[in-house]
């Protein structure tokens, strides 16, 4: 596996394991992640034995945030970012990994799970401009945004209940 796989697997098993603990800890039937794959990335199962597959994916604000990011920039400063942006980046990953999800051989259902790696804006930005956010077309029975608010806690909202 190269290094940028690696890295990739690393990423998606820190958020599905962060989406993991705020899940069991708001319900009562508990999730745990079985394991890693690719199409669905991650393999979970709850409490009643019942598989469902997520599929990850991580937001930045544009390709230069994720090379800072990750440490793969020569520069370290960034342009001005406004929140329509972000949530136009959002959009787009969303629409992506429906236009995909056909092509997923699979026998449980499979949430998306997006996870804001853009330290530029929180769940609470992202919420004060939900209109313009897409509506998933219910290709994933959830989507769940993962994001931080203005301190280290990470919070969980399915975008579908938008």
């Amino acid at each position: 596996m190269t290094t940028n796989n690696q890295e990739k697997r690393d990423l998606e098993r820190a958020a599905v394991k962060i989406w993991i603990d705020i899940y069991n800890r708001n319900h009562d039937n508990k999730l745990r992640l079985l394991y890693q794959r690719e199409r669905p990335d991650a393999v979970i199962q709850d409490s009643r034995q019942r598989l469902m597959g997520v599929e990850i994916t991580h937001l930045f604000y544009d390709s230069e945030e994720a090379k800072m990011l990750l440490g793969r920039s020569q520069t370290n400063t960034h342009s001005n970012e406004v929140v329509e942006m972000l949530v136009k980046e959002l959009n787009n990953r969303i629409r992506i990994k429906e236009s995909k999800i056909d092509t997923y051989a699979s026998d449980y259902p499979i949430s998306l799970l997006i996870r804001n790696a853009s330290p530029a804006f929180g769940m609470s930005d992202i919420l004060a401009v939900k209109h313009l956010i897409y509506k998933p077309r219910g290709k994933f029975v959830q989507v769940w945004f993962l994001s931080r608010d203005g301190n280290n806690e990470w919070l969980s909202l399915d975008l579908s209940t938008l």
